[in-house]
């Protein structure tokens, strides 16, 4: 399915924006949010470029994967096995994410998710809220593990 051009801008970037610090702070153990922009940047224009071919079911998802991979190794200056762990990881919070703020979405709308997905701006707004989540969940883990060193554990 291609993405619509305002979707990309309002959600795709940010998202991506916080899929790399989310990345960045499991890998790195702190949270630069501005090292995450090239990055995120670079990311959401490869999936844009991605989505609008029409590929097999999940080509897109697994192109955009690896790229996030590479980057995220890359810009870390972690290994790339590391970086395809923690890619996992994300990819997976951010995929339990969307269901559950699509899927709570379609059930408070009374709108089948088909049609939320259809509308480019609806589809856009519905699936900021995990942007803000990863982003939080970003800050929870630093603010953990700093507490945590604080009382002498090691969090990671």
């Amino acid at each position: 399915m291609k993405l619509p051009f305002i979707q990309w801008l309002i959600q795709g970037i940010p998202e991506c924006i916080a899929v790399i610090v989310l990345g960045l702070v499991l890998l790195e153990n702190k949270l630069v949010i501005r090292k995450a922009l090239i990055p995120g940047f670079i990311l959401s224009i490869i999936i844009f470029l991605i989505r609008q071919f029409l590929l097999p079911f999940g080509l897109h998802t697994l192109i955009a994967f690896l790229s996030f991979s590479i980057l995220l190794s890359y810009f870390s200056r972690s290994t790339y096995s590391k970086a395809l762990v923690v890619s996992f990881l994300v990819y997976t919070a951010l995929g339990l994410f969307e269901f559950i703020f699509f899927s709570a979405a379609a059930y408070l709308l009374s709108m089948p998710l088909e049609s939320i997905l259809n509308k480019p701006l609806w589809a856009a707004l519905v699936g900021l809220p995990q942007v803000f989540v990863l982003f939080s969940l970003s800050f929870l883990i630093v603010t953990v593990r700093q507490k945590g060193k604080k009382q002498g554990r090691f969090l990671g």
